[in-house]
């Protein structure tokens, strides 16, 4: 595998992890939020919160880490394609042979 792509797929994977990371914790944030309001009163109420908020922060730590997921997946296809854009270079073939000698 070329260096170039192995280094765009690791950096996909940091992001997707990091992705991962900040979707679960935003989404444990609405459970326990939900929690605070009865079911009947919940179709009006915004769990995102005011700027600065602990709920606005993890959704805006989770808006980050999909911007640089998405951004991560856009240079791995951008490399790809460069890669296969490159014209191959030749390749040397060395032909090895060997010789028996007898000793008589």
């Amino acid at each position: 595998m070329h260096t170039d792509l192995a280094t765009r797929r690791r950096a996909l994977l940091r992001a997707y992890i990091s992705y991962l990371e900040a979707e679960r914790r935003w989404e444990t944030a609405l459970e326990n939020a939900r929690l605070w309001y009865p079911a009947t009163n919940r179709s009006r109420v915004s769990f995102v919160g005011n700027p600065g908020s602990p709920v606005r922060r993890l959704h805006d730590q989770r808006q980050r880490a999909l911007e640089r997921l998405k951004a991560s997946r856009l240079k791995l296809a951008v490399a790809k394609r460069r890669l296969s854009q490159k014209p191959a270079k030749p390749r040397t073939v060395l032909r090895l042979t060997h010789m028996v000698l007898e000793l008589v």
